[in-house]
């Protein structure tokens, strides 16, 4: 029967766990974007964050993936990644610290059920958008439902069977790196641990070693996350897994001056020693231990991990990583930057043609496919708030002229245009220097738009007056005829480039 509780409790809790990081991640999803855009100032704001973050969603694999994925998507700077890495080890204590002090303090059962029920009726009858909220207060509800029923089991199992002898401390550590893999959540493993320390299953330094490996544990979920991955991603996982080997590392070296500061602590701090408190304290002290020792190391950590993997990715994809597919709004960033990197290069072609150069077949293929994947990689977003859904279009808009931009540069009248119209190539060729570098520049989308509205107006209106006047002059003599011809359809391709280069930036910078 405790057998039978204690499967039930990790799949109550698991399941609680699940449902609300589920539901908080897509609540924070605006707020994590915009917080990973404010904390390129220094490591220590990326380690504050990560642990911020973690402490919010309740999950330091989740806060790990997604910074896999923006590193990727080019949100946030590969070094401060890793401040958000080490950070999100410091907010996972956060769950351990819930469970000990509120967890085993209250009768989890008579208030985890009445919660389960709020916040199951709550997502039924709630709005879409507003249904989340419901969702992660049942979820919160049946952590504390299975942190319950596992205290039933633990009770029962402490009774049947002794761990007395279980002293191994490598074998300690393997079994809580294997209780992670196998629950798939710190957090879990965690709860687990502590119900069974509570229950008197295991004792404190048992319950300290298992929490060590279970810290190891969570690595390999950030391995499985990079496989396929771009190189700066494959990076961000090879940061958590060094560092979560490196503090346990430290955390096995000076685990005897740790567990009595923890033990002063605790005594310190409520009279006596609590030893579910103690887990945490632990927990708390030996991950900010290792990120002070990796703070100290840095630029060398960093200086490591690009000499382990080189950069080899295709400079054009790298934002695309599927990781970031669950939270639109940074998917669709992925997107947007991955475009103007391709109309950075369609400006730089259009510049060459103006030059006299030749058209690049193959750099036109490579364009194509990154159009296409940038399409395939918007097909796998799929919950989207009005805002969102929004901007979706107006980047399939853009992809929409990126296309037609690669079929008018192919076209046989680019080459020629220049000499055909020297005056117009002169013209446009510094606006198609100065848009490939300020493409980048989201803050001066609007005056790029503005500038390339006006080319585009003014070359239409160049275009209609000279195509009349060309007419007008092949009628008086039929032997111009051929060379009209063909400055009309230069005149034409001018038009065409100038315009779906003003309707791509104008669309988005929507």
């Amino acid at each position: 029967m405790e057998i039978a509780a204690l499967i039930g409790g990790i799949g109550l809790f698991l399941l609680g766990m699940q449902m609300m990081t589920g539901a908080l991640k897509e609540l924070a999803g605006e707020f994590i974007k915009d917080w990973m855009n404010r904390i390129a100032g220094g490591t220590g704001r990326a380690i504050f964050s990560g642990a911020v973050i973690t402490a919010i969603i309740q999950s330091s694999t989740a806060v790990t993936l997604l910074t896999i994925g923006f590193v990727s998507a080019g949100l946030l700077p590969f070094r401060q990644s890793i401040g958000v890495i080490m950070g999100a080890n410091i907010g996972s204590t956060s769950t351990g610290w819930l469970v000990s002090l509120i967890g085993f303090k209250v009768d989890l059962m008579a208030w985890a059920l009445p919660i389960v029920g709020i916040g199951a009726l709550a997502q039924t009858v709630l709005t879409k958008r507003k249904a989340a909220y419901g969702k992660a207060f049942a979820g919160f509800g049946l952590l504390f439902l299975g942190v319950g029923v596992l205290q039933t089991g633990m009770d029962d199992l402490q009774a049947a069977v002794s761990f007395e002898g279980m002293t191994n401390i490598f074998l300690l550590i393997a079994v809580g790196a294997m209780m992670t893999v196998i629950m798939q959540s710190s957090s879990v493993a965690v709860a687990t641990t502590l119900a069974a320390l509570f229950s008197g299953v295991i004792g404190f330094e048992q319950a300290a070693y298992l929490v060590i490996g279970q810290n190891i544990g969570t690595t390999l979920t950030a391995v499985l996350a990079t496989i396929g991955a771009s190189t700066a991603a494959k990076r961000a996982g090879l940061t958590h897994v060094l560092f979560n080997l490196g503090t346990a590392f430290l955390a096995v070296l000076l685990a005897p001056v740790l567990m009595w500061t923890t033990r002063s602590l605790s005594t310190a701090l409520f009279g006596t020693f609590d030893a579910a408190v103690g887990i945490a304290i632990f927990h708390t002290l030996f991950n900010v231990l290792g990120v002070l020792a990796f703070a100290t190391v840095l630029p060398w950590f960093v200086r490591l991990l690009e000499w382990l993997l080189p950069d080899k990715d295709d400079p054009l994809l790298h934002h695309l990583d599927a990781s970031v597919a669950g939270i639109p709004e940074v998917a669709l960033e992925a997107a947007h930057r991955t475009i103007q990197l391709i109309l950075a290069k369609l400006f730089g072609l259009a510049r060459n043609l103006l030059a006299g150069g030749d058209v690049d077949a193959e750099e036109i293929d490579l364009l194509h496919n990154a159009a296409m994947q940038v399409r395939t990689f918007l097909a796998k977003i799929e919950a989207m708030s009005p805002d969102v859904f929004s901007r979706h279009v107006q980047i399939l808009h853009a992809l929409d002229h990126i296309d037609r931009l690669l079929q008018v540069l192919s076209e046989p009248a680019a080459k020629g245009a220049n000499w055909l119209h020297p005056g117009l190539a002169e013209r446009w060729m510094p606006l198609m220097k100065n848009a490939e570098q300020r493409i980048f520049d989201d803050e001066a989308m609007p005056a790029l738009v503005s500038e390339l509205n006006d080319a585009s107006a003014a070359m239409a209106s160049h275009r209609k007056i000279r195509r009349d006047e060309y007419f007008v002059r092949a009628a008086k003599s039929s032997d111009e005829l051929d060379l009209v011809l063909k400055k009309v359809d230069a005149l034409l391709w001018y038009d065409g480039v100038l315009y779906h280069f003003w309707r791509a930036v104008a669309r988005l910078g929507d």
